[in-house]
């Protein structure tokens, strides 16, 4: 029966996290389907990493499914792309922070860190013969901050182009502080920077991150909190930072490595509901084991 299997509580938790969208997006709609019952299908998508078409095929196949989430027609793949482009990045990023309120956590330790995923270009041999050839692979980058006790993503960020991890260190701490309170940021050496230390500071939390050895051609200054860390570093508040690498190697290994989306901001949406099918995934794992 579905409700012992693992995709019951997959949806059952999908479906409590969408609660809060409107049924609609506006009076005028045809009412066919709801905003909620296309976007768990959107989250599916990334979690059976089909197609739009290979996923409405699929989804003939699970009769209790359907029944569960309250569908007797399915939609067209094309219903499912616009709904895709018309929702916002902003919306399912409010989505992947809400995961951590079904949890009991009232204050957070936080790693950041940032990998990237290739765009699927197609063929080389194609685009060699259309002239657009080129070997270097392009890809997005994203920068996320985890509970290293939920291992559950709160904050993200995705960015198109190479820059340094850095730039998205304080965005993320903000932003993860405004989900939960933040007790502990913890960050690898690619985030060294005063700046970093002062922001955490201000806000009352302790940030942990190694010190770039300049040897004798730069010195960090003397009251510096970089300078304090380098003297004394605690190496086992830091080692939790390993978590967010976990998270990274996870997502990947579940729902792939390449993004498909041709167009930037569906790319970047693209991201986005990995990260949600992530948390989905790790909700599920937490309520089992409860």
């Amino acid at each position: 029966m579905i409700e012992n299997s693992t995709y019951f509580y997959y949806i059952n938790i999908a479906m409590e996290l969408v609660s809060s969208i409107k049924p609609y997006s506006s009076k005028y709609s045809k009412k066919t389907f709801t905003q909620q019952q296309l976007f768990i299908l959107l989250i599916l998508k990334q979690k059976l990493k089909l197609s739009y078409e290979a996923l409405i095929d699929d989804m003939k196949t699970r009769a209790e499914i359907l029944l569960l989430l309250g569908l007797y027609t399915l939609p067209n793949p094309t219903t499912l792309v616009k709904f895709a482009k018309r929702i916002s990045c902003i919306l399912i990023e409010d989505i992947i922070g809400s995961c951590i309120n079904l949890t009991r956590r009232k204050k957070v330790d936080i790693g950041v860190d940032a990998t990237g995923y290739h765009i699927e270009d197609g063929s080389y041999h194609y685009r060699k013969r259309l002239g657009k050839s080129s070997k270097v692979r392009k890809n997005v980058k994203l920068s996320i901050s985890v509970d290293t006790q939920k291992q559950l993503i709160l904050a993200s960020k995705v960015r198109k182009s190479k820059a340094h991890d850095n730039l998205d260190f304080i965005p993320l701490v903000n932003r993860s502080q405004k989900i939960k309170p933040v007790r502990r940021a913890v960050g690898d050496k690619g985030y060294d920077d005063e700046n970093n230390h002062i922001f955490c500071n201000s806000l009352g939390i302790e940030s942990i991150i190694p010190p770039r050895d300049y040897g004798d051609k730069v010195r960090h200054k003397r009251m510096s909190r970089r300078n304090k860390l380098k003297k004394r570093f605690p190496k086992k508040k830091y080692n939790q930072r390993s978590k967010v690498e976990t998270v990274n190697f996870v997502m990947k290994r579940l729902f792939g490595a390449i993004i498909y989306a041709k167009k930037w901001i569906m790319q970047k949406k693209e991201l986005l509901l990995k990260c949600l099918a992530y948390n989905i995934h790790r909700l599920v794992k937490l309520r089992i084991s409860v």
